[in-house]
């Protein structure tokens, strides 16, 4: 009976050692579709990014669905529009030369449940420039970015030391 037992309990063991695990296919073909759709939502924020250096307002504005929503960096600011979010751009455009984004590094943003990527983008950098007044500007820089089905900007994040901004360009004395 022992002879039996063994030979049962070790044939079981080899049968269980050689089972080969099931591939999760529907989460490997997920990631590869959430890879693909940050790819599209990148080149939307690139070109975003590319249309400021270049003070194109249109093309920045063709990147933004007009229900976007906006958060400014700076403080106590309570407009959250489109039409805001591009009036600000505007004003470095028209008030700043050469701006141009330095070590920009851009990441896909996770869900905050899941920790999984869901789409969005977000990025850090330093945004370089020449004020009006002649005075050079570095600012390090976070935002972080979510998009429509056409891959149109639907939320945006932006966040730098605004204040000291202001202050380095402020005339002295």
């Amino acid at each position: 009976m022992k002879k039996v037992f063994f030979v049962v309990a070790i044939t079981l063991m080899v049968i269980g050692c050689n089972q080969t695990e099931k591939k999760d296919d529907t989460a490997s073909d997920k990631g590869v579709a959430m890879q693909a759709l940050y790819q599209q939502n990148l080149a939307t924020l690139k070109t975003l990014v590319a249309d400021f250096e270049k003070e194109d307002i249109d093309g920045e504005a063709a990147q933004i669905a007009d229900s976007a929503v906006w958060n400014s960096p700076a403080y106590g600011d309570t407009v959250h529009t489109k039409k805001h979010w591009l009036e600000s751009h505007k004003f470095y455009m028209d008030n700043w030369s050469g701006l141009h984004l330095t070590d920009g590094q851009f990441l896909p943003g996770i869900d905050s449940a899941t920790h999984q990527f869901d789409g969005s983008v977000r990025y850090y950098g330093r945004w370089d420039g020449v004020h009006s007044s002649g005075v050079a500007t570095q600012v390090n820089f976070y935002g972080t970015y979510e998009f429509n089905a056409d891959h149109k900007i639907i939320s945006g994040s932006d966040y730098f030391d605004l204040g000291g901004l202001m202050n380095a360009i402020k005339p002295k004395g």
